[in-house]
């Protein structure tokens, strides 16, 4: 049996999205995908809200976008967001809640992303996305694929969605029954989709700008209230 997840999906708990979580819910519905990661920065806040609004047969994992001291690290089936700090330890707190870590879009240099400890990296983390459909240079996701590959980790897919229609853009297969964090550490997955979505990014920026428009003019409004 292979199910189909997609393990970076941000909604509007996240200040870059402005995806609603029934939206977000629906969206994976009309992808086709048997589950989501709910992977906002830094919270958990919306993930019971995605699970209230997903139908019978769409799986909700609890998850996190872990912003580290280098790059982003996917939290995957925890409880708790780890704390903003260095990845090794931002890891640690990811297995101590029995989950898995997960290097995000490790090499895009437009982004965060890592450059020191690799061999640590890699020794101490569960596996690695090899497809984000927001890496918009082919080599980024490349490279990630071949880091993974030459250290035998396993590799996933993720949109990376911040709006409803990127769901399910990338996504990771998995083979066999039972948890997908088992899965992940078994080997049992591998990334498919595309990259190379440069609107998606040109749709955050408008939306970082609309939002911190509204915010200036709200702002400018109490100023002026008595």
């Amino acid at each position: 049996m292979t199910r189909r997840y997609d393990l970076q999906v941000h909604t509007d708990a996240s200040p870059c999205s402005s995806a609603p979580p029934e939206r977000v819910a629906a969206a994976a519905v009309d992808a086709g995908l048997d589950g989501i990661a709910v992977t906002d920065h830094d919270t958990l806040a919306n993930v019971d809200a995605v699970r209230d609004a997903a139908p019978e047969g769409l799986e909700v994992i609890a998850a996190v976008e872990v912003t580290t001291t280098e790059g982003h690290l996917l939290a995957l089936d925890v409880s708790k967001a780890p704390p903003r700090t260095d990845p090794l330890t931002a890891i640690d707190h990811v297995h101590d809640q029995g989950g898995v870590a997960v290097l995000s879009h490790p090499f895009d240099t437009l982004r965060q992303y890592y450059e020191t400890d690799l061999d640590a990296l890699a020794d101490a983390v569960d596996g690695v996305e090899a497809v984000n459909s927001r890496c918009v240079r082919r080599r980024y996701n490349e490279r990630a694929a071949a880091f993974a590959s030459a250290r035998g980790l396993p590799t996933t897919g993720g949109s990376d969605a911040h709006f409803p229609m990127e769901v399910g853009r990338a996504y990771t297969s998995v083979e066999g029954d039972g948890s997908l964090a088992d899965a992940v550490r078994d080997g049992r997955v591998r990334p498919g989709g595309r990259g190379r979505y440069l609107s998606g990014h040109v749709a955050t920026k408008l939306h970082r700008f609309r939002t911190a428009s509204g915010r200036t003019a709200a702002n400018l409004v109490s100023r002026r209230l008595p």
